[in-house]
């Protein structure tokens, strides 16, 4: 249980640090039973990276491990300053960075050239996050390029993964079991139109990643596609010492100027991928808001919290993933439940996210899933990578506003498939520019001002509907107690 205890519709406690809130298990929230198999079903997620890991970064499988493991530690950062949300990857800057790292010979010189993505996009999240600035930035970036830097990075992810000699011709059966599930649970029509009246279509639904994972485990081995070697350890700790000496700048040296100036583009595109989580987990906090605990959301604050992930990986362990601030299927899952269950089910939020972080940490250390992952770990990432490319795909399309806007998104993202991320956003700007009149440039800004506008002003009602209800929440509060006494 918690010490310290909130008042009805109040805010959870905490330490103010500036911008920050800190919280700490047993005295600002409490382990929430069930959010412990979602937690464990989340550590099975951290390991769709290790094929980059071991093949584009060349690390010995034992160094990817620990690498996986200290850059979900950092998902702690979450909970502990202040996020309510169950943060994860960038995932759909992945492709986008790998075939930028793979511009580079194998070796240290790849890890410098991650290291200057990875603290650059930190540098870019704390400055916009500490300045308010963010919004500004993203107001900026046309339609057209917003689209076009999501369908590249979305059409990349599926086109490194399905290359010729790749892992859907060496482990196809795996590949294709894990595919077919996900893809049905997370965006048929056929499924999902019967998850609102099935309970058992619902539960595979919110966990539709870990299904494919289990079924691709299953398939691949029966097919002897997979080759599973269990050591018959069932805890270990990686070698956090040997990980460090073996990719931290420190120890590897730095990238030269030229590798820092390529890299911002790169940084800059995780960015606006990332931002649109940002609004996301807002979005999906402020649906799962009760009466009897305000929920603080500080999209300044989410920058900061994602800065200084990406700045300790960045010094310590870089990561192509990179650090976001949403971890989609667990957030949704962990929010609903919270909504449905009431005090007496998840007291907090944060019982609930912290809950699944801390978990998903401890699952990690659970050394036979490692080993399974392991053997499965190119099959799981082109399961990653195809659901992102598919996402990818429909995000775009909401994000364009005319014919022009998807010519662009369609060329830029044939540039970033061709040339990577840098000469891709370059192009964008360009055609952009070329392509567009000076009535099309306004009425774009002014489209972007008017969609932040809007989120703005959802966002304001949702918090004027919520302080509505906690107040109507504590009268009622206050009557059944004078009747009471």
């Amino acid at each position: 249980m918690a010490f310290m205890k909130r008042t009805d519709g109040g805010i959870q406690p905490y330490i103010p640090f500036g911008l920050l809130r800190i919280r700490l298990p047993f005295i600002h929230f409490k382990i929430s039973p069930p959010e412990i198999v979602t937690g464990l079903m989340n550590a099975c997620t951290s390991y769709g990276a290790l094929a980059v890991l071991t093949v584009t970064l060349g690390l010995d499988p034992e160094v990817a491990w620990a690498l996986v493991v200290l850059e979900t530690m950092m998902y702690m950062l979450n909970w502990l300053l202040g996020e309510p949300s169950i943060c994860g990857w960038i995932t759909p800057a992945m492709a986008i960075v790998i075939v930028y790292l793979e511009g580079f010979p194998e070796g240290a010189v790849r890890l410098q050239a991650l290291t200057a993505v990875q603290l650059e996009l930190a540098v870019l999240f704390i400055v916009l996050g500490l300045t308010g600035l963010s919004k500004r930035l993203n107001t900026l970036v046309p339609p057209a390029v917003k689209g076009g830097i999501v369908l590249g990075a979305g059409v990349n992810a599926v086109y490194v993964r399905l290359q010729q000699g790749g892992a859907v011709d060496t482990v196809t059966i795996g590949c294709l079991c894990g595919l077919t599930v996900v893809f049905l649970l997370m965006f048929s029509q056929r499924v999902r139109k019967h998850m609102e009246g099935n309970r058992v279509l619902q539960i595979l639904g919110n966990y539709s990643f870990l299904w494919a994972v289990l079924a691709l485990f299953i398939a691949g081995g029966i097919s002897g596609e997979f080759a599973y070697e269990f050591s018959g350890q069932l805890f270990k700790v990686p070698d956090f010492g040997l990980l460090i000496t073996t990719v931290s700048p420190f120890f590897i040296g730095w990238a030269e100027p030229s590798i820092w100036i390529s890299a911002l583009p790169i940084a800059l595109i995780a960015w606006v991928i990332a931002y649109g989580d940002f609004i996301t987990v807002q979005q999906l906090g402020e649906q799962a808001q009760r009466d009897d605990e305000y929920i603080e959301f500080d999209p300044n604050r989410t920058n900061v919290i994602c800065g200084i992930r990406n700045f300790i990986l960045a010094l310590f362990a870089p990561y192509p993933a990179l650090a976001g601030p949403l971890s989609a299927p667990y957030c949704v899952a962990t929010y609903q439940r919270y909504k449905k269950s009431g005090r007496q089910g998840m007291d907090s939020i944060y019982d609930g996210s912290g809950t699944n972080i801390i978990f998903t940490v401890v699952g990690l250390f659970i050394y036979p899933i490692y080993e399974a992952a392991a053997s499965a770990s190119a099959a799981i990432l082109v399961v990653v990578l195809c659901i992102q490319g598919f996402v990818c795909a429909q995000i775009c399309f909401d994000l364009v506003r005319d014919k022009l806007d998807q010519g662009i998104a369609g060329m830029m993202a044939g540039f970033i498939l061709a040339r990577g991320g840098g000469v891709g956003l370059i192009a964008g700007i360009v055609l952009y520019l070329l392509l567009a009149d000076n009535t099309k440039i306004r009425n774009d800004y002014a489209e972007n001002k008017r969609r932040q506008q809007e989120e703005d002003e959802r966002s304001a009602a949702m918090q004027r509907e919520f302080t509505q209800n906690r107040e109507a929440f504590k009268k009622q509060q206050s009557i059944q107690e004078d009747t009471a006494s």
